[in-house]
Order: structure tokens, then sequence, then C-alpha cells
């Protein structure tokens, strides 16, 4: 088994885990279908992107596999086009408390491009 897979078993026991969070996992480790749901699917609201956030912090080699997450799920390429940004967004409306009403938006804006 390989380092990454080891990584990504320990990720999935810590239990925040959701069908975009694992489309960028099982990409990152070669699959063709996604080992949490049936399909691959990006982010559509800012607890979804949370999930990742979560995966990529306790797997930031996950950042390496953003091409190939982007050409397998090509609707998940303009939120890793703009990860950095939105991540931030989302972690300063959390910290003020807010349901991160201008992340929600900007990723709205986002996937409809």
């Amino acid at each position: 088994m390989s380092d990454l897979a080891m990584k990504v078993f320990q990720w999935q026991a810590k239990g925040s885990v959701g069908v975009s969070s694992a489309t960028m996992a099982s990409i990152a480790m070669g699959m063709d279908k996604n080992f949490y749901h049936s399909h691959f699917c990006p982010p559509w609201d800012p607890s979804d992107l949370t999930r990742c956030m979560k995966l990529v912090d306790f797997i930031p080699e996950i950042r390496d596999h953003f091409p190939a997450i982007a050409e397998k799920c090509p609707k998940f390429a303009p939120i890793l086009n703009h990860w950095d940004e939105l991540t931030a967004m989302v972690r300063r409306e959390w910290a003020a408390g807010d349901r991160a009403p201008e992340t929600y938006a900007r990723m709205k804006e986002l996937l409809r491009e």
C-alpha cells in the first residue's frame, strides 16, 4: 500500500469526508471511481470546501494532484484554480462566526464558469 493511500485511510478515520473531498483523495490515488460515492464532483458550498481543506491540511501533497483532479473532474478546476482565495475567504468568514455567504457566492460564481 502506498504512503498516500495509508494517509487517506487515516484521514477517512477522522470522519470529515464528503463526496468532493473523497473525489480529491480518490483521484490523487489514481482511482477511476470515487470510493465514497458513485461519481466525482467539486465542493458546492463552504461546508464541502471545508472538508476538502481538511483533507489538504492533513495530506498537503494532495495539492500536487490538483492538475489530475481538474482533468478527471473538470467542474473542480475553477475551485482548484482559486484555492488560496477561497480557503482564505472561508477561514476568515468562519472565524468571524459567519455562515460564509461571501465564499458561497464566490463558489457559485466560479462553478458557473
